[in-house]
């Protein structure tokens, strides 16, 4: 009996040794050795849903006979210093414009009350839209057999949807930065979309707006897009049952004040680092790298040039006046100076750059 109570009481402290050695005495363990990566991360784009193409998105690359053969001529035909023609064709209370590029359609831009754009209907809210239809916020492209990223922010989707089609064309629907409202649609190629986008790219490179310098009179361009930019505004007042806008001799001559003031001596109302955003905005020539004045700057510009103003906005890049419009009508600040009431308006404009102005009325001065 002794020798098994002893047995028992040598095998139970074996025990616990045994299994309290790895806590009282723990293996000493080595560090494994980091090694250093330059490794980015990237989220892949999923690809992205496509509808049947129709409508408008049926005349993208083709010919512009083609599209004339249904739409009829145009109503007039400008260049627009980038490569492309704008021309303007009729259309029932609305805005039908065109760029053509080599002889073919790249892009269509429709602006109306009740014109067909299907599968789209103006007047439509981005909350119906995305019933209708699966909006993607990831766009997965390839470009010149490079891939490219694009990603839609929550804004972006809510004002500035893009849509493909089943033929590898695009349309981006704008809607009105306040009330939601489709008032605005631009169809256009893969190139195209890569120039004018006010999209984040993920992966991949933008294409950069390609200025056109000889052989042109770019007074004579300016003036024109000074002209359709205070068309399209005017017109997309009407649309919200908005008086237009009187432009005036003195309200055209201080804006293309405020904008020389600007260019010529941006230093006078940025500080360094805003300085060298607009520098490096100018020399890539980007789209999707908008720039645009403070309120505070704006005010400082107005203050160095000795003019008054209600409002206003500098913007760069200018390329293409009706798609800028709708551009920034989809940004609730912007579409509020556009939509403000009781001012004389001037526009000025040089190559890329554009500079909205709003003005007491001069009758409202003299009675007071």
């Amino acid at each position: 009996m002794k020798r098994v109570i002893g047995f028992l009481s040598i095998l139970f402290v074996v025990l616990i040794g045994y299994y309290l050695q790895p806590v009282l005495f723990p293996p000493t363990q080595g560090k494994a050795p980091v090694t250093p990566t330059n490794q980015v991360v990237r989220h892949k784009a999923l690809k992205h849903q496509t509808i049947k193409a129709e409508g408008y998105a049926n005349y993208i690359s083709q010919p512009i006979e083609t599209f004339e053969q249904k739409f009829g001529g145009p109503t007039k035909i400008e260049d627009s210093g980038f490569f492309f023609q704008t021309r303007d064709y009729a259309l029932d209370k609305g805005i039908l414009e065109v760029n053509v590029e080599a002889g073919k359609v790249s892009t269509i831009k429709v602006m109306a009350k009740k014109a067909e754009i299907k599968p789209f209907k103006f007047g439509m809210t981005s909350s119906q839209l995305s019933d209708q239809i699966n909006l993607s916020a990831a766009f997965a492209l390839s470009y010149d057999e490079e891939p490219v990223d694009i990603e839609l922010s929550e804004n972006d989707m809510r004002f500035r949807p893009l849509v493909a089609f089943d033929n590898d064309t695009f349309a981006m629907l704008f809607f009105n930065g306040d009330n939601e409202k489709l008032i605005g649609t631009v169809y256009l190629d893969m190139e195209n979309l890569l120039r004018l986008m006010p999209y984040k790219i993920n992966s991949g490179n933008p294409l950069a707006n390609r200025v056109q310098e000889s052989n042109l009179d770019w007074n004579v361009l300016n003036q024109q897009k000074q002209q359709r930019t205070i068309e399209a505004i005017n017109f997309y007042r009407t649309l919200r049952k908005l008086d237009e806008l009187p432009t005036a001799d003195n309200a055209i001559s201080d804006s293309k004040k405020l904008l020389k003031g600007f260019l010529t001596a941006p230093k006078k109302v940025l500080n360094n680092d805003r300085l060298e955003e607009w520098q490096t905005d100018q020399g890539a020539h980007l789209s999707n790298l908008s720039f645009e004045l403070s309120s505070t700057e704006f005010k400082d510009l107005a203050k160095n040039t000795k003019i008054d103003y209600q409002d206003g906005f500098f913007y760069s890049p200018m390329i293409d006046p009706l798609f800028n419009l709708f551009d920034w009508i989809s940004h609730e600040h912007l579409n509020e100076v556009i939509t403000a009431s009781e001012s004389e308006l001037g526009v000025a404009i040089d190559q890329e750059s554009v500079l909205v102005l709003l003005q007491e009325p001069e009758k409202t001065k003299d009675s007071d």
